[in-house]
């Protein structure tokens, strides 16, 4: 092996001394790093685990909130169709109570238009009477028996009434 250029004891010290250095190293370094990586890769996991997780709760609190925003829109039209509802009893209330309120006044309006008619009637009576005894009283020149004229003339004027 000299011709080769080889000494054998240096390869044999070289072997012996990489022998020691891997040994060296796989404790010193080695070791280390693989426990390193292993913490490494377990954060790794859990990390991944806990992104898994908050995903989850993420889409689940997207649920519930879609789920109360449904709820929120079905409560908002239930009130909604409530304010119609009232809105619409109270604008029938309205009107009927101004329905009423027209009619009494109507009624309230007839019956005053009657009193007025009844009172122009009673003194239009009162003044034809008046005129027929002026009258009858320049046609004969003398004064007549008032009471019994004024009777004579209401029981015409109510026939005439009777007839109409």
């Amino acid at each position: 092996m000299e011709a080769l250029g080889i000494n054998l004891g240096y390869l044999v010290s070289q072997i012996v001394n990489f022998t020691l250095l891997v040994v060296l190293l796989y404790f010193v370094a080695y070791r280390p790093i693989l426990r390193m990586l292993d913490e490494r890769s377990a954060r790794i996991k859990k990390g991944l685990e806990d992104a898994e997780n908050a995903s989850r709760r993420a889409a689940e609190m997207e649920q519930e909130f879609e789920r109360r925003m449904a709820e929120a829109r079905r409560e908002g039209q239930e009130i909604m169709a409530q304010a119609t509802q009232m809105s619409e009893k109270a604008r029938q209330e309205i009107l009927d109570r101004a329905r009423e309120e027209s009619r009494a006044l109507i009624e309230k309006a007839k019956e005053e238009i009657a009193r007025e008619r009844d009172q122009a009637m009673a003194e239009l009576r009162q003044q034809v009477a008046d005129l027929a005894l002026a009258v009858s009283e320049k046609l004969i020149g003398a004064a007549l028996d008032e009471p019994k004229h004024r009777q004579l003339i209401a029981e015409f004027l109510e026939k005439s009434e009777a007839l109409q």
